[in-house]
């Protein structure tokens, strides 16, 4: 909505280094490329310049940028602006960025050495008022952060500054810069005269403050008239204004802005036209800013006349006029089809909301078979073709069959996308298109888009396949040559066939198992639990004399350190850990950490359970998640609808939830959990000796690790320092610091810091480990996980530090943890082959939660399953330590230990 009511064309003038200024402090350093490169500022900036286009809908446009040089200003007084700190290396990067983004929106940028930006927006102030550029019909909205332009506000120029954030601009003409800082427009130099600015480090006249500056003016108008009237002035300042003469006159010098500079642009440059979108939207993907896709369409419309560009046919509004396909259309005629691309719409991207299918079929004429199919079980009619899917995860779902189908020849461009980037995190049809084709998708799809639909599939198979056979994987500037991984070129494809294929077949079976669950212990459980809610807000209530809301962060805090007068904790904060230190100061602490505990058993468990259970005919319940095959960077995959990997463990009613889940008439729940996997695979990594040798020698590796931390033997070793020891060691593969231990261990920084030197002297294997994958991290851009998945890193030549270090923690963590997710897949992978081959409809894969397995086996089949099972496990991949493997068997999920 536009903020400018004038029937004048508007000339918008924008001060970019304020802007980028602003921006780099607002946005996080974790806004990167995929190569890496710090764009918070520059995300922030055209994040501004779109709310900047819609509000003020300009004719004309420039930017004004200084040049990061000396300028009159410095060769005046040496000490201009000598107080501030060095620019940002991150920050002075990412303005040529900046320029390409300007130049794509086809805004010109002006720069003068000598000068700053403020001149030349004073200048382009100048042309506008004084008709150089145009007639009377032209109005100049300068924006920006700096209220020194506040001088060049005029009948034509009005300065445009935001009110907290961009998004809330105010425009200043005379009357409202006096409203808003006492001063009018052409007070502004006089002003900084006498108070200076510590920003530019302007001296003014020393000890005179802002309150006398404006005091001053009001009364005298100028600083000419303050000192023609110099013996009117009442008191010391009479003395500090005639000192301070020569420093008043050289401040203002020094504040006033030059309108006077030479740059070489005329209005015509300015006018914003001829946006060429297709160059927008690569610039746009170039720095990952697909949010900002759509303020496009807002601000331009979807169909500007952009010649020759592709996307157009994509914004007409589809038709939804379509038939469904008959299956056994599409039976008969896949065998004549060389190549088959499958795409599954999901409800979420559906034109309405209910799941498809789309299929192609390409023979060997180049000629293409469209059909349009209602979600069904497909994949036994592409078992051993040639087929590039979409979404085969999903898709998988419907499937009957299991790992024995012939995936070889199945390729499918989510999971492809995860394997070379698993930072991204979205993953629906339109993200693809805008990663890997020149297509705009909408939200929702037609079934008639399937002409587009199949080309941005295309084209990202076509540019997956060429990015994982030459495993091109990173690369840091576009000067860099590209990496490439001194392996054989096809590891990342092998991944996906050997790993991640068959792992969504296995998903699929065990989302249409689910788990059995008892209807009337969850009821009793849901009931119980709110009379119990009821009851203990009841006590608080008592406690605190009147009934309030306690989960209400701010009324908790007002009761507890003003009405109850408890000492203030960390800005009145009542988060957990802040509410358990204060355990002992008041009985309702304890009242309200019990509260906190209930009432989150029953809204992110029971709740949940009861409202995603399913009964079936014959009465029997059970619960199906959505397992998320891509929605974790270490390749671990997550569980929703509701959450199965996140069950509650201690207490009482933890114990309760667990209760719920029961093994199906005739069948016992088997868990098979592998003990202390993560340090067992950094052991294995670092090739460390002495982690090593515990681990074969079977020692607890805890307690090994707090002996020789704490310079004791391991027989003295207390529960506590054990408890130590463990922190320390699982501190040790996510590169915990020394600020990291200390706040996990309530120690002081000193004390964690010798704790992790002790570390790095007993176990130096893991400490040479850690510096060489920072290493080549660093050098390459990615690191790998034993099975070969690949992680790109992309903070790691960062030049925020914080970032950088975020960065090296992550490159230390996800070999280990990567490793551990993919044993655990292909660890699935084989048992369900075994069952696949001897326990088919006996046994079945139910949950995988962490380092564990729960399965359903029945009951007959136990004694030969669990042994054949356990040995899967222990020997399907190799370590330098051996594995442990913890079974245990029961009738519900609590009984699993």
């Amino acid at each position: 909505m536009t903020i400018v009511n004038s029937n004048k064309d508007v000339f918008l003038a924008i001060d970019a280094n304020a802007i980028i200024h602003r921006a780099f402090h607002a946005y996080p350093p974790t806004l990167q490329t995929e190569e890496g490169i710090q764009v918070n500022a520059v995300y922030g900036f055209t994040t501004m310049l779109l709310e900047a286009l819609e509000m003020f809908n300009p004719k004309y446009v420039l930017c004004a940028m200084d040049t990061h040089k000396p300028t009159f200003r410095h060769t005046l007084y040496s000490e201009y602006k000598a107080t501030r700190k060095p620019v940002d290396l991150s920050l002075l990067d990412q303005f040529p960025l900046v320029e390409e983004i300007l130049k794509s929106f086809n805004i010109p940028v002006i720069k003068k050495e000598g000068y700053e930006a403020d001149d030349i927006l004073g200048t382009v102030s100048k042309y506008v008022s004084e008709g150089v550029w145009s007639s009377e019909n032209l109005d100049l909205y300068i924006l920006s952060g700096d209220r020194d332009l506040l001088q060049l506000i005029n009948t034509k120029t009005y300065i445009c500054l935001p009110n907290g954030n961009f998004k809330n601009i105010v425009v200043y003409d005379r009357e409202k810069s006096y409203e808003k800082f006492g001063y009018y427009p052409e007070q502004v130099t006089d002003y900084k005269a006498i108070v200076g600015d510590n920003s530019d480090n302007i001296p003014g006249v020393k000890g005179v403050g802002d309150k006398t500056a404006l005091e001053l003016l009001n009364k005298y108008e100028s600083l000419d008239n303050i000192y023609r009237n110099i013996n009117d002035v009442e008191g010391r300042f009479k003395k500090l204004l005639a000192e301070g003469i020569e420093q008043a006159e050289f401040s203002r010098e020094l504040a006033t802005i030059d309108r006077d500079v030479s740059i070489d642009i005329h209005l015509t440059d300015c006018i914003l036209k001829n946006l060429d979108r297709r160059l927008l939207t690569q610039t746009f993907k170039k720095y990952a800013f697909k949010s900002l896709l759509k303020k496009l369409d807002e601000i331009f419309g979807k169909e500007e006349s952009i010649a020759d560009y592709s996307q157009l046919d994509m914004f007409k509004e589809p038709t939804s006029e379509y038939s469904w396909s008959d299956i056994d259309d599409l039976r008969k005629e896949i065998d004549s089809f060389v190549e088959t691309f499958v795409v599954y719409i999901n409800s979420e991207e559906s034109f309405n909301s209910e799941a498809y299918i789309l299929v192609r079929g390409i023979n060997s004429k180049k000629e293409t078979k469209d059909f349009v199919l209602k979600p069904l079980d497909i994949l036994r009619i592409l078992d051993g073709k040639k087929v590039t899917f979409y979404n085969f995860e999903e898709l998988a779902t419907y499937s009957d069959c299991g790992v024995d189908i012939n995936y070889r020849y199945f390729f499918d461009v989510l999971l492809a996308q995860h394997l070379l980037n698993s930072e991204k995190r979205e993953s629906k049809l339109k993200d693809i298109a805008f990663d890997y084709s020149t297509k705009i998708l909408d939200e929702k799809i037609y079934p008639t888009q399937i002409e587009a639909v199949m080309d941005v599939v295309g084209d990202t198979y076509v540019a997956q396949k060429e990015k994982i056979d030459s495993l091109e994987l990173y690369s840091y500037t576009r000067e860099k040559i590209q990496e490439y991984i001194g392996a054989k070129e096809d590891l990342l494809l092998n991944v996906l066939y050997s790993i991640e294929i068959p792992t969504s077949l296995i998903l699929s079976q065990m989302e249409s198992r689910g788990i059995g669950l008892d209807w009337e212990r969850l009821t009793a459980l849901r009931d119980e639990l709110r009379v119990e809610t009821e009851r203990v807000s009841k006590e608080i209530y008592s406690i605190v004399g009147h009934e309030f809301n306690v989960n209400s962060p701010k009324q908790l805090s007002d009761i507890l350190f003003r009405e109850l007068s408890l000492p203030k904790q960390s800005k009145d904060s009542t988060r957990e850990s802040v509410l358990r230190s204060m355990i002992g100061m008041h009985p309702i602490i304890e009242h309200l950490l019990y509260f906190r505990e209930i009432t989150k058993i029953q809204s992110t468990y029971v709740e949940p359970l009861y409202e995603n259970s399913k009964a079936k005919k014959n009465g029997e319940y059970s619960v199906h998640t959505d397992f998320k095959q891509t929605g974790t960077t270490s390749g671990r995959f997550s569980s929703v609808n509701p959450n199965m990997q996140n069950l509650p463990l201690d207490g009482e009613w933890a114990k309760r939830v667990r209760e719920c889940f029961v093994a199906r008439e005739g069948f016992k729940l088997v868990g098979m959990d592998y003990s202390q996997m993560e340090l067992r695979i950094m052991a294995d990594i670092a090739n460390d000796k002495l982690l090593i040798q515990d681990f074969v020698n079977g020692l607890d590796i805890h307690s090994a690790t707090a002996a020789r931390v704490l310079n004791k033997k391991v027989v003295d070793v207390t529960p506590k320092e054990r408890s130590l020891g463990k922190t320390v060691n699982f501190g040790m593969i996510f590169g915990q610091t020394p600020f990291g231990l200390s706040s996990l261990l309530g120690i002081d920084r000193e004390l964690a810091s010798t704790y992790i030197n002790a570390y790095f002297e007993n176990y130096k294997g893991v400490e040479e480990y850690m510096r060489k994958i920072e290493y080549e991290a660093f050098e390459k851009g990615y690191v790998q996980t034993i099975f070969g998945t690949t992680r790109n890193i992309a903070g790691i030549r960062s030049r925020n530090r914080r970032a950088r270090a975020a960065a090296a923690r992550e490159a230390i963590n996800m070999p280990i943890q990567g490793s551990e997710a993919d044993i655990m897949k292909y660890v699935m992978i084989k048992i369900a082959e075994y069952i696949e081959k001897n326990f088919k409809g006996k046994a079945y894969i139910l949950l995988q939660i962490h380092d564990e397995i729960v399965m359903e086996v029945e009951e007959k089949s136990l004694e030969k399953f669990t042994k054949d099972v356990k040995d899967i496990m222990l020997h399907s991949v190799e370590l330098s330590v051996p594995l442990d493997v913890h079974v245990s068997v029961g009738n519900r999920l609590s009984d699993l230990k």
